[in-house]
Formats: C-alpha cells, structure tokens, sequence
C-alpha cells in the first residue's frame, strides 16, 4: 500500500473514534447537566485528564521534538477548551441533545467560510451554492424553538442554540489556527487540559452550590475526561494532521448519526418534523458542498 494511502486510511480510523466519542457526548452531558453546573463539570472532567494525560505528556516530551511556541499555545489551548466548551455546555443544558448535536455537526460551514476569510480560500459556484444551503438549514435548527411555540422550554431552547453557534465559530477559529501552526498534538492536547483548570476554577467558585458534584454525574465526567478529552481530542489533532482540514472536518457530520438514537432511546427526547426539514437542508448543502 502506498504510504500516502496508508496516511488517509490512519487519518480515517482516528477520525471515525473522534467522531463516536463526541457524537455519544451529547445525551451523556445533557443527562450529567440535571445533576451539576457546566462549569463544575468541566473542571472536573479537566482535573481527571490532566492527572491521567499527565505520564503520556511527560513521555512525549522527553523524545527529541521542535520547539514550542509558547504563546501560540496558550492562545489554541484556550479557544479549544475553555471557550469553546463554555458556550457549548451552557448551550447544551439549554436545548436538546438532538438539536445541540446537529447544530455542532454543522460547525465544518463555519471552518470553511474561516478559510475564505482568513487563508483566503476560494470556492467554485457549486460550493457555494451548497454553503449557503447548509447555512439556510442551520439557520431553521436554530430557531427551531421560536417557531414552535413562545417562552418557556422554547425561549429557552433558543437561547441554548444561539450559544452552541457562538461555540462552533470559536471552535472553527481553533481548527483553522491548530492546522496553520501544526503544533505538537500531545503538547497541545495537555495544555489545553492544564489551561482549562485555572479557568473553570474560578467561575466554578463563583457559583452558589460549591465544588460538591451529585454521584449520578460523575460517570458522564468521566466519560468526557477519558473518552471525550483525552482519547477524542488527541485521535482529532492525529487525524487532521495527516489529511486537509476541509476533509477532516467533514467527519464532525457523522456526530447526529451517534447521538440521535441514543437521545430518543435513553433521554426520550423529541425529534419534531422543523428539525427534521432543517436536517435535511443541512444534509443537501454539505452535500453538494462537498461533492468532488
């Protein structure tokens, strides 16, 4: 086999594990968020995988590697974690874990208008034709709450959906900026970790209930600190270095196709028929978007 192929099918293996992982994450963290905050959540989960990601990271270092860009790294641990994941599982106690999985499927548009924007990218008609399809179904998820009903529950689901599409710019920022510098993927992985504690520490004392976690999140903590931080993250920054950035994005599509039928089995939650128009326009846009 070529080693350019062999390449592609590794990228693809550690692709498709990132891609289970996260897509399982979101009924996991809906079901944890009933029983703790988002922030106290997230310093939990970044506490357990710094202290496991801790001998990997020290292992890695001791091997001859180049040098690291101190403040580059800060800035990329910091849009991949923190902000990123702030927005997003404040996002996520708010609406659904259906819709918060689709609205994140959709975050590769925002990545591919980013390169436009900052690698000065250039897309064919038919590209942007698909784009703009993808960005109209999106745009109906989002509101999805508005047009079902108003106040309570949907105001609330709106707001929730409004704050995952803040999260995915930011997320679509880290990508395009982690492919542009190609740092390290352990480096980065660790630091992001290690940043995140600081941050989460402070807002997590800031909150009325204290650092007490009910026992019935701690198995969807765990899941995210091992599963979702440590194997998924790292299988990600593997994956993307070794295929282009527009390619490796496109698995984040297969994420609804893991979490959809774990939602409605386990969380019971509904799948109404705006969600699944908007997830069809969504499907078509990326599809002809992407059609080579």
């Amino acid at each position: 086999m070529p080693a350019i192929s062999r390449s592609r099918s590794t990228a693809y293996i550690f692709l498709l594990l990132n891609t289970a992982l996260w897509g399982f994450a979101a009924p996991i963290i809906k079901y944890s968020l009933d029983f703790t905050s988002p922030t106290l959540f997230l310093l939990y989960r970044y506490v357990i995988a710094s202290l496991i990601f801790f001998p990997i990271f020290l292992l890695h270092s001791a091997k001859p590697h180049q040098p690291v860009n101190i403040r580059k790294l800060i800035l990329l641990a910091l849009l991949g974690t923190p902000l990123t994941l702030l927005p997003l599982f404040y996002g996520l106690k708010a609406t659904t874990s259906i819709e918060a999985s689709l609205l994140v499927s959709s975050s590769p548009i925002f990545t591919i208008l980013g390169g436009i924007i900052y690698l000065n990218e250039k897309l064919t008609k038919k590209e942007w034709r698909g784009i703009l399809i993808a960005v109209f179904g999106t745009l109906i998820l989002t509101l999805e709450p508005f047009f079902s009903g108003s106040g309570g529950i949907n105001s609330l689901s709106l707001k929730g959906n409004l704050l995952i599409i803040i999260s995915n710019i930011v997320w679509s920022a880290f990508l395009i900026l982690s492919k542009k510098d190609r740092l390290d993927p352990i480096f980065l992985t660790f630091f992001s970790f290690v940043i995140s504690i600081p941050f989460f520490l402070i807002l997590a004392g800031l909150e009325s209930s204290g650092f007490t976690v009910n026992s019935q999140a701690l198995p969807g903590i765990f899941y995210m600190a091992i599963g979702g931080s440590i194997i998924a993250f790292w299988a990600y920054q593997e994956g993307q270095k070794r295929i282009e950035a527009s390619e490796a994005a496109i698995f984040s599509y297969l994420q609804p196709a893991f979490a959809i039928p774990l939602s409605l089995l386990w969380l019971k939650e509904p799948f109404s028929p705006l969600t699944m128009i908007a997830t069809a326009t969504i499907i078509t846009g990326v599809y002809l978007s992407e059609k080579r």
